[in-house]
């Protein structure tokens, strides 16, 4: 799939909806009738499709003369409070005991956490998609959440908070907290990323529409559990309604800078994504190098 334009997005992602609503019986050989499936996507936009890796930062490799390995995972808790005792004198209403606050804070401000962002808004993902490298192909990533509770998680329901809250907090207590005790002490871990939406503490999670994925003991990336049956198409006769998680959708660098211009009449650039002077500097000197051009 690729578009060239907000509208071709748009249109994409209402074919993609049909085509993954689907109905079927609640329960065989009962009065209940049948229940309607809708998708719920959540988005990634990438501005590199061809070096994008799906892994969070903390667990992203690096080789060097001795060989591959991870940049930072061996430090993951050292680097997480590390951050929090740097920055608690700046974020006061947050306890430092409050380790997932911190670890969606840590990774909004770039460091490298075990968290990947996504976001409810297509527009904030495709701006992504567009910026910082703007002379190679781009692309935005989709996941159908529900279909990929039901693979993953055996969840044929929308999740409830109180599940949610639970799932993190093991991953957490598991993967960082304790990544070195015995493993034979960590029962059950949880094997797959989970995906869930944090309390829009800091005014870019809420104007970027966050989602968070948090990777669990399985360190691969996403696309590694994956199967091929599971990726969404944009095709009239689907065969996967019902097993559809993953896609992508690719932009050319060609047509960059035409759709940020688009996206800058739908309100979407650096003052709506960065929040304050951040945002509005960045802004400007856009707006004026566009100019000169």
């Amino acid at each position: 799939m690729e578009i060239h334009s907000v509208q071709e997005l748009i249109n994409t992602i209402e074919k993609l909806e049909s085509n993954y609503t689907y109905s079927c019986s609640i329960a065989p050989n009962t009065v209940f009738g049948n229940m309607e499936y809708a998708p719920h996507f959540i988005y990634r936009g990438h501005s590199n499709h061809e070096k994008y890796t799906f892994l969070p930062g903390v667990l992203r490799e690096e080789t060097t003369s001795s060989g591959t390995t991870t940049k930072y995972s061996q430090l993951e808790y050292n680097i997480l409070s590390d951050f929090i005792s740097e920055a608690c004198r700046y974020v006061k209403d947050i306890p430092i005991t409050d380790i997932p606050s911190w670890l969606e804070i840590a990774q909004h401000f770039g460091v490298p956490t075990r968290l990947m962002d996504f976001t409810q808004n297509p527009l904030v993902a495709l701006y992504f998609a567009c910026t910082d490298t703007k002379d190679v192909d781009g692309s935005i990533w989709i996941i159908n959440e529900p279909t990929y509770n039901k693979t993953f998680f055996q969840k044929n329901y929308l999740s409830l908070s109180i599940d949610s809250e639970h799932i993190v907090s093991k991953i957490i207590s598991d993967e960082i907290v304790n990544a070195f005790n015995i493993p034979g002490c960590r029962q059950n871990r949880i094997p797959y990323p989970w995906i869930y939406k944090p309390n829009y503490k800091e005014e870019r999670m809420n104007l970027q529409s966050s989602i968070f994925m948090i990777w669990g003991a399985k360190r691969g990336e996403l696309t590694s559990f994956v199967e091929a049956k599971h990726y969404m198409t944009t095709d009239d006769n689907v065969t996967n309604k019902e097993d559809g998680i993953l896609c992508y959708i690719k932009i050319p660098a060609d047509f960059k800078e035409k759709i940020l211009n688009q996206l800058n009449l739908c309100g979407i650039n650096q003052k709506f994504v960065y929040p304050g002077l951040e945002g509005v500097g960045r802004f400007i000197s856009t707006k004026y190098s566009a100019k000169i051009k």
